[in-house]
């Protein structure tokens, strides 16, 4: 989501400025409500939290080509990277 890219974006400027960034924070892991696992926390009074301000992926100027070849040769290893996580992972 938007809070994804803003963070990477300024995790980019702190690296350009050799700023020392902290780690990122992680959850504290699965919580439940009622005997349930919750999903997600963003729902306020049974409506979705969204915010508009921001930066947005369409802010950006980018270009996106894709590499036919590539594509293919991951195709080619889908059997062999199946094999492998089924039998030793």
């Amino acid at each position: 989501g938007t809070g994804t890219l803003c963070e990477a974006l300024l995790m980019v400027q702190a690296y350009d400025r050799n700023i020392i960034a902290p780690n990122k924070q992680r959850d504290e892991g699965l919580k439940f409500y009622n005997g349930h696992l919750l999903d997600s926390e963003t729902y306020i009074g049974g409506t979705v939290e969204a915010f508009e301000s921001g930066v947005f992926r369409s802010d950006l100027d980018y270009k996106f080509a894709i590499n036919a070849d590539k594509i293919d040769e991951l195709i080619a290893q889908v059997p062999d990277t199946i094999k492998f996580f089924v039998e030793k992972e």
